[in-house]
């Protein structure tokens, strides 16, 4: 697990970068004009609030299973371990044909321990934000951990001759930041090719394509549906209405209903309570009291 000392240091820093960046705004900056034009005084915009999380600490429960619970770690080392025997299948079945073998992973809460990210935002009582997240990747990296089982499975992946890679939609700019925590965590990347990142899209469906193309994958493993197959994708909402919040949902389970056989077999998922493409037909505060089953009516 990620050392928890100082983890508070990411919000204040990226709070007080933001009022650098004010900073060097002066009221009254405007661009350079031509002697006679009329000057046009510009208004600094501060950056966006960042948001509360509505209702306050609603993933801590989450949060406390990944971070505390002995069942997480032994629902982490079953994915492994079934990932490991279904690999082993697979060389097996493979065995007198030509081309290579690959395994595609994903990383976060995959082979990645985000916990230092959640804790800071259950601290703070902040919801999601883009700008805390670049935060974390771009300076925070040396506080990311491993995810239990994950290292010993890539090292014995690559001992049998499987390359690994990598699929995430960390942000590529930041590559350099992923490779120098991976490294630090004994985690093998062959080059780059190896490690493809998010660029202009979350949609992971080409970077697959690509490995697909040379390798034959005998195995993916993430934890969100979308590390397996893009028709995961939570469709997009309009309205917000119940019926269409509970459309999306069941949509979605009647998918995984569809590819019942993939699981366990080419897709090994791990347990993410915490975040991912489950919630987005949820983050309606207490309304997604709603989304439980109905109340029990008492009994005349």
């Amino acid at each position: 697990m990620i050392e928890r000392k100082r983890i508070n240091l990411l919000l204040l820093a990226a709070v007080a970068g933001f009022g650098f960046v004010l900073g060097s705004i002066r009221p009254g900056m405007a661009p350079a004009q031509a002697p006679g034009e009329k000057k046009e005084v510009i208004a600094p915009s501060a950056p966006a609030a960042y948001k509360a999380e509505v209702p306050p600490n609603r993933g801590l429960d989450a949060n406390l299973y990944m971070q505390t619970a002995a069942e997480y770690r032994a629902c982490c080392y079953q994915a492994y371990n079934l990932a490991m025997l279904r690999l082993t299948q697979g060389i097996e079945e493979t065995k007198g044909k030509s081309g290579k073998l690959a395994v595609v992973m994903d990383l976060d809460e995959t082979v990645l321990d985000n916990a230092g990210f959640q804790a800071m935002q259950l601290r703070s009582n902040l919801a999601y934000d883009d700008r805390l997240w670049e935060h974390w990747e771009e300076k925070e990296f040396d506080r990311l951990g491993l995810i239990p089982g994950a290292k010993e499975f890539i090292l014995e992946t690559e001992k049998l001759g499987v390359a690994v890679f990598h699929i995430s939609n960390r942000n590529d700019k930041f590559k350099d930041q992923t490779k120098s925590a991976l490294k630090r965590l004994g985690i093998p990347v062959r080059d780059d090719a190896h490690l493809k990142l998010a660029t202009k899209t979350t949609d992971k469906t080409t970077r697959r394509q690509e490995v697909e193309k040379d390798y034959t994958v005998l195995l993916y493993v993430g934890d969100n549906l979308r590390d397996f197959d893009e028709k995961f994708r939570c469709r997009k909402l309009y309205k917000k209405s119940p019926e269409e919040l509970e459309d999306a949902i069941m949509e979605r389970k009647k998918k995984v209903e569809d590819h019942r056989q993939d699981w366990g077999k080419k897709w090994i998922i791990l347990p993410n309570p915490a975040y991912g493409e489950w919630t987005k037909p949820l983050g309606m505060g207490r309304g997604d009291l709603d989304r439980l089953v109905p109340a029990v009516e008492k009994q005349q």
